[in-house]
């Protein structure tokens, strides 16, 4: 025979068992919805990355860009013509020889008199091309005039 005792201790330790099983379950649902939340997010931001990455830029943010740079490099105002080139036509004689071309001339104003301070021109094969050869072209201007004001603040170059 058993002892009364020896039968409920079985029993309590399933029923302990059964409510530890049971206090998972609010543990593990929890871990499952964060984990789908966090899959859902890392889909949506490849989404939008592969989206962005796929959709070409439009002529119009390429020219609006190039419009805001030369803007804050050329406070004083500035100007630029783009011209493109046929096939057959006559081009000057320092452009280049291969490919299509577009040509951006473009000048910068001086701030006391608003005549041209500097006029420089710049080829490409593309106008996206040509845009940002013309900011590329004044950031090595602004480099050079802040070189020639620190040697000219040095003693070394005479302004």
């Amino acid at each position: 025979m058993s002892a009364p005792g020896a039968a409920a201790l079985p029993a309590a330790q399933a029923s302990h068992g059964a409510s530890h099983a049971t206090a998972l379950w609010p543990t593990l649902a929890g871990a499952l919805i964060v984990a789908a939340v966090a899959l859902a997010g890392l889909l949506l931001a490849l989404y939008v990355h592969l989206r962005r990455r796929r959709r070409p830029v439009r002529a119009e943010d390429e020219q609006r860009r190039a419009v805001a740079v030369m803007d804050e490099l050329c406070p004083h105002g500035w100007q630029a013509q783009i011209t493109l080139y046929g096939e057959a036509a006559p081009v000057p004689a320092d452009a280049p020889a291969e490919g299509q071309l577009v040509e951006v001339e473009w000048k910068q104003f001086d701030e006391q008199t608003g005549r041209v301070a500097v006029a420089r021109r710049a080829w490409a094969q593309t106008i996206p091309q040509a845009l940002q050869a013309m900011i590329d072209d004044r950031h090595a201007e602004l480099t050079l005039e802040q070189i020639e004001r620190a040697a000219g603040d040095e003693g070394l170059w005479p302004l």
